[in-house]
C-alpha cells in the first residue's frame, strides 16, 4: 500500500510539471511585455522598486525586480531583495492554525477562553465565546488594533504632520495584550459580517503559542518556513539578510515628497504583519497552495487543510467587498475564485493573488508607502497578468484536463450516504455523461463535468466552479464524495 501510495503521488506530481511545461511557450509569449509593464507602472506611480513573481502550477514562470532597493546608495533590487510583507504574515498565522488543528492540538471551533483563560470581554446579547475560527476569519467583533494602540495612531499622524520630524510611538507589547484580555471590548456582532483585525490575529499568534509551546517564530520558521524552502523568509534578519534588505521610503502630500520610512518595532505586530521575505518566497508558498491533489505525510498541510483555507467562511464584507477564507480573502473575477491577501508596513506594501482553479498566482512587493493615499501595488497590475495569462490556461485546461474518458466514469458510480443517513446521492452514467441526484429530491437530477483532478461541477454552472470532490483511498479506488462541505461515503 506505502508503494502504490508513494506512486499515486509521483504521477500526480508529474502531471502537474508536465501541465505547467505544456503551456510555457505561450505563457512566455504573453510575458514577454511584462517588463516594460512594470516599468510604466513604476514611473507613473514613484515606486523606488518593485519586485514580481508569476506561479503556474509548480513553476515560478517569471521572476523579475526593478529599480532600486536604495536610492541614496543606488543598489538595485533583484529577485533576493528583501521586503517587509506586513500583513500577508496572517497567512502563515492561518496555517500554523490549520497544522495544529490536523495534529488534533486545537479545533477551529474551540473557545478562544480555553488557551487564554484571562479573556473575559462583555459580549452582545445572544453571542457566545470567541473562537479561533472567528478570529482567523476577522468575524470576532474586534477592533482593528488594540486599544492601547491608540497612541500608536496618533504618533503617526503627527510623523506625517511634523514631515517625519516626530518620533513615532511603538506601543503595544505582547504582556500589554495579555495583561489587558478582561478590558477587550466586542464591536460589531460576532459571527456576521467580517471587520478586519489585526488585534484578532494577534490573540490567535499568542494562543496558539500557548498550544505549540514553543515562540511563533520559531514555529512558524521551523515548521513552515524551511519545509517549503522558504529560505530568504523570517521573522529578523541575520548579516545576510540585512544586506539584502530593501530601504523602505514614505511619500507625503502634497508634493509626495521622499522621506526614509520609520524603523519599526514589531513587538506584538509580529503575529499579524512580522514576517520579512521574497517574491520568489511568497510563490514558493503560491505554489504550495496548488498541491491539495498530492497527499504526503510530511506535507505542511493536508490537501484537505489548504481546501480549507480557501473555503470561503463568512458573509461579505462591507469593508473591501471580500469574503474571508481562513486567512485569505477570496472574491470572483471572470467566472474563478481568486483568492489573496495584501500587506503594508511603513515603507512597504506587498500583495499576493491567486487563482487555484488554473494554478495561477501573482505577487509583488515594493518598498514604498503612502500613508495618506492609496498609490501602492493595487489590483490593476494583477489583472493585466491575470487578463493575459486566464485564456492560455483555459483553453489548458480543456486540453489537458479533458477528464476521465467514458469507460473510467462508471468508476464513480454508485450510492453514496451521508453520515446517520439523512442524505443520500446518486451517482450514474447517461449518454456519456455523469449525472448527481438526490434520493430525497427526486427533482434533483444535475449532469456534473470535470473541473479537475477528481473534482466536477455542474454543466449548468456558466462559472464552472467545482462543487463535487470524490475521495480516493491509497490506489485510486473511490471512497466518498464531498458536496457544499458534506462527506457522503460510497455504499
Amino acid at each position: 500500500m506505502q508503494f502504490a501510495k508513494f506512486n499515486l503521488r509521483v504521477i500526480l506530481w508529474i502531471a502537474a510539471i508536465h501541465s505547467a511545461a505544456f503551456a510555457q511557450p505561450a505563457i512566455d509569449s504573453l510575458l514577454g511585455t511584462l517588463p516594460n509593464t512594470c516599468r510604466m507602472f513604476m514611473q507613473q506611480r514613484g515606486w523606488p522598486s518593485l519586485s514580481v513573481a508569476v506561479v503556474v502550477d509548480q513553476r515560478t514562470v517569471f521572476s523579475q525586480a526593478f529599480g532600486y532597493a536604495d536610492i541614496d546608495r543606488k543598489i538595485p533590487a533583484t529577485t533576493r531583495t528583501i521586503y517587509r510583507v506586513g500583513s500577508i504574515t496572517k497567512l502563515f498565522t492561518a496555517t500554523m492554525l490549520l497544522q495544529l488543528a490536523e495534529q488534533g492540538k486545537v479545533c477551529v471551533d474551540d473557545p478562544l477562553v480555553k488557551y487564554l483563560p484571562s479573556y473575559t470581554p462583555k459580549y452582545p446579547a445572544n453571542a457566545g465565546p470567541t473562537t479561533l475560527r472567528q478570529l482567523a476569519t476577522h468575524t470576532a467583533g474586534l477592533h482593528v488594533d488594540a486599544a492601547q494602540g491608540f497612541w500608536h495612531y496618533l504618533s503617526n499622524l503627527q510623523w506625517i504632520v511634523s514631515r517625519g520630524k516626530e518620533p513615532i510611538v511603538w506601543g503595544v507589547t505582547k504582556d500589554d495584550i495579555v495583561s489587558s484580555l478582561d478590558k477587550v471590548e466586542i464591536e460589531y456582532t460576532p459571527g456576521t459580517s467580517p471587520h478586519y483585525s489585526n488585534l484578532g490575529y494577534q490573540l490567535l499568534g499568542i494562543a496558539l503559542e500557548q498550544v505549540a509551546h514553543e515562540p511563533f517564530e520559531r514555529y512558524v520558521k521551523s515548521r513552515i518556513l524551511d519545509p517549503l524552502r522558504m529560505e530568504d523568509s523570517d521573522f529578523s534578519l541575520d548579516n545576510d539578510k540585512l544586506r539584502r534588505f530593501a530601504s523602505g521610503y514614505t511619500y507625503l502630500e502634497p508634493d509626495f515628497q521622499r522621506f526614509n520610512a520609520p524603523e519599526w518595532d514589531l513587538a506584538v505586530l509580529k503575529y499579524s504583519g512580522g514576517l520579512f521575505s521574497t517574491a520568489e518566497d511568497i510563490a514558493r508558498f503560491i505554489s504550495f497552495q496548488f498541491r491539495d491533489q498530492i497527499e504526503d505525510e510530511g506535507a505542511v498541510l493536508t490537501g484537505d487543510g489548504l481546501r480549507f483555507m480557501r473555503t470561503p467562511q463568512t458573509l461579505r464584507s462591507s469593508q473591501s467587498n471580500d469574503v474571508y477564507g481562513i486567512g485569505w480573502a477570496t472574491y470572483d473575477y471572470e467566472g474563478h475564485q481568486v483568492m489573496g491577501h495584501a500587506g503594508g508596513h511603513w515603507g512597504f506594501f506587498a500583495k499576493a493573488e491567486v487563482l487555484p482553479d488554473l494554478k495561477l498566482g501573482v505577487v509583488f512587493m515594493t518598498n514604498c508607502s503612502y500613508p495618506q493615499g492609496n498609490l501602492g501595488p493595487e489590483k490593476d497590475l494583477t489583472r493585466i497578468i491575470f487578463d493575459r495569462l486566464i485564456p492560455v490556461l483555459e483553453k489548458k485546461a480543456k486540453e489537458t484536463d479533458a477528464g476521465p474518458r467514458t469507460s473510467d466514469l462508471s468508476v464513480y458510480a454508485g450510492h453514496y450516504a451521508l453520515s446517520g443517513e439523512y442524505a443520500h446521492a446518486e451517482i450514474y452514467v447517461r449518454n456519456d455523461t455523469l449525472f448527481f441526484s438526490l434520493a430525497e429530491k427526486p427533482q434533483f437530477r444535475e449532469a456534473i463535468l470535470p473541473a479537475g483532478y477528481q473534482q466536477f461541477c455542474f454543466a449548468a454552472d456558466p462559472g464552472k466552479h467545482p462543487l463535487i470532490r470524490f475521495d480516493t483511498d491509497n490506489t485510486g479506488g473511490i471512497l466518498g464524495l464531498e458536496f457544499l462541505g458534506f462527506t457522503f461515503r460510497k455504499r
